[in-house]
C-alpha cells in the first residue's frame, strides 16, 4: 500500500511550457492527500524558488537535492557543502573566472553571472537569476551548487575538491551536493521522519538527478518527457508532464 509519494517539480509537478501545474496534478495531489498518503516534493530547487502553487499542498519538503527538509514542525535533515570545497568553487567561480554557479544558500539564492547560459535556464524553468558579488557568496553555508559546464567537464572541479558530487538533469549545468547527499538521502530521512518503508512509497521525476530518488522507493514513475536513461531505470513510464502524465499513473496504479 502506498503511503507517501514523492514529486519532482520541472518536467515533473510544473510544465517547462507554461511553468505551471496541470489542474489534473493538482486533483490528482488532493485525492492522495484525501487518501492519508504523504504528498512531498523532492526537488533540487531551494525553497526561495517554490512559486505559489508549490507552498501549499504538501507534507514534506525535500529541496536543494535532499540537503535541506523540513515540514509543519521544522527542518529533519540540514547539510551543507564543506567550507573548503565551497571555497574552491566559488574561487573558481569569481576570482577565476572558469565557469559560472549559482549558489544557493538557506536564505539567498543567487549567480556569479548573468551569462547567457545562465539565462536560458532561467527561462526554461521560469526563474529570474539575480547576480552579486563574491563577498556574498561565502557569507552562509552553501546547501548546493548550480554549475554551468558541459557534460563531461565536471572534472574541473571535481579534481579540486575531495567532499562533493555532481549529478545533472540538464546539459546545461550540473548539480554539486555532499558526497553524502542527493535526493535519495532526503527520501530516506522523510520515511524514518513518518515511520514508514521504502515498499510504501512511490516517486515520479524526469531528470538524471532522479534516478536516486527512484532508488529509494518501491514503485518510480518516469515522465514521458523524460530521458531514456530516466525511463530505463523506472518501474514505469507515463505520459509527459503536459498530457496528464501524474494523473494517468496514478489512475493506472490504482491509487486514485
Amino acid at each position: 500500500m502506498i503511503k507517501a509519494a514523492f514529486f519532482d517539480i520541472d518536467g515533473t509537478l510544473l510544465s517547462f511550457k507554461t511553468h505551471q501545474m496541470p489542474e489534473s496534478t493538482r486533483r490528482a495531489l488532493a485525492r492522495l492527500r484525501e487518501q492519508g498518503v504523504k504528498v512531498v516534493i523532492a526537488s533540487g530547487r531551494s525553497t526561495l524558488e517554490l512559486n505559489d502553487s508549490l507552498r501549499q499542498g504538501f507534507d514534506a519538503y525535500i529541496t536543494l537535492n535532499g540537503q535541506l527538509c523540513y515540514d509543519d514542525e521544522g527542518a529533519y535533515r540540514d547539510v551543507s557543502i564543506a567550507p573548503a570545497d565551497a571555497r574552491h568553487i566559488v574561487d573558481a567561480a569569481f576570482l577565476e573566472h572558469r565557469y559560472d554557479i549559482l549558489i544557493q544558500q538557506r536564505e539567498r539564492s543567487f549567480v556569479s553571472n548573468l551569462s547567457e547560459r545562465v539565462l536560458e535556464v532561467g527561462a526554461k524553468v521560469g526563474i529570474t537569476y539575480h547576480a552579486e558579488d563574491y563577498r556574498q557568496a561565502l557569507a552562509a553555508p552553501i546547501y548546493q551548487f548550480c554549475v554551468f559546464v558541459e557534460p563531461g567537464e565536471e572534472r574541473v572541479f571535481l579534481d579540486h575538491t575531495h567532499e562533493v558530487k555532481a549529478t545533472r538533469w540538464n546539459n546545461l549545468f550540473c548539480d554539486v551536493v555532499p558526497c553524502a547527499g542527493g535526493k535519495s538521502f532526503g527520501v530516506a530521512a522523510t520515511l524514518e521522519r513518518y515511520g514508514l518503508a521504502p515498499d510504501e512509497a512511490i516517486a515520479f521525476g524526469d531528470g538524471e538527478n532522479d534516478i536516486s530518488l527512484f532508488e529509494a522507493v518501491g514503485t518510480s514513475v518516469a515522465m514521458g518527457n523524460a530521458s531514456d536513461v530516466v525511463k530505463e531505470r523506472a518501474t514505469m513510464v507515463t505520459d509527459d508532464v503536459d498530457s496528464d502524465g501524474i494523473w494517468n499513473a496514478c489512475e493506472k496504479l490504482g491509487l486514485l
